[in-house]
């Protein structure tokens, strides 16, 4: 949705917690955040905590936000693309799950220049040790365009499983309207088990122009 667009209307944000309680998640990434206040009052809903970064973008703020039942231990924002009318930067977060340390890596991409983007993503992963989940929106219509370099650290985790879930994320997409899937959920298959993958229910995809994709993922018990 164009930035002008974002609205923050309580009526809006309410269908889009009904959303995420409809598929009780542990961890949410979420894109075309219109400002802290917008995430606060989405984390409230939930009784979770937050964090919110800004994109920077002068005509707007808007961001990406984690929420999450657990404890986001501490938070960075990493710029990925440097361009001064359309900048991005990755929200990236560290959340203690049950005695493990997770990161999180939640990004938005802008359209084109997907290799910079990517590069940048991967420049993040890589220093990162231990269990990482890779979020959100990658604007690539074409899912091969230029996610070869995130394939080598991660799964996506759409292609990890054959269950109806995740070939109806496949056949249906993630916009509202239309089929494409732009939105992603990569994991680091030394750390995680997929389980299943799916969209919310059909009750719930009026809630944003975007359709909500969850993971079900496990924490293998092992160390690198």
């Amino acid at each position: 949705m164009p930035v002008k667009y974002l609205n923050s209307s309580g009526e809006k944000l309410e269908k889009i917690a009904l959303a995420i309680k409809s598929i009780a998640p542990d961890i949410i990434s979420l894109q075309e955040v219109k400002g802290s206040a917008q995430a606060k009052s989405l984390a409230d809903a939930l009784g979770f905590n937050y964090v919110y970064v800004s994109h920077g973008d002068s005509r707007l703020e808007w961001g990406l936000a984690v929420l999450s039942r657990f404890t986001i231990v501490e938070y960075q924002q990493e710029v990925i693309h440097h361009d001064d009318k359309k900048p991005r930067v990755a929200l990236v977060c560290t959340i203690d799950v049950i005695n493990s340390s997770i990161t999180v890596v939640n990004v938005h991409y802008a359209l084109g220049e997907y290799d910079q983007q990517v590069k940048e993503t991967m420049r993040i992963a890589e220093n990162i040790t231990g269990p990482a989940l890779l979020m959100g929106d990658l604007n690539l219509i074409d899912p091969e365009d230029g996610l070869d370099p995130m394939r080598t650290a991660f799964i996506d985790t759409c292609e990890a499983v054959d269950t109806k879930g995740s070939r109806e994320a496949k056949q249906r997409g993630t916009f509202r309207v239309g089929s494409q899937r732009i939105h992603y959920i990569f994991v680091d298959p030394d750390y995680f088990t997929v389980l299943d993958v799916g969209l919310t229910a059909e009750e719930h995809r009026k809630a944003s122009d975007h359709l909500a994709y969850f993971a079900c993922v496990t924490l293998k018990n092992r160390t690198k």
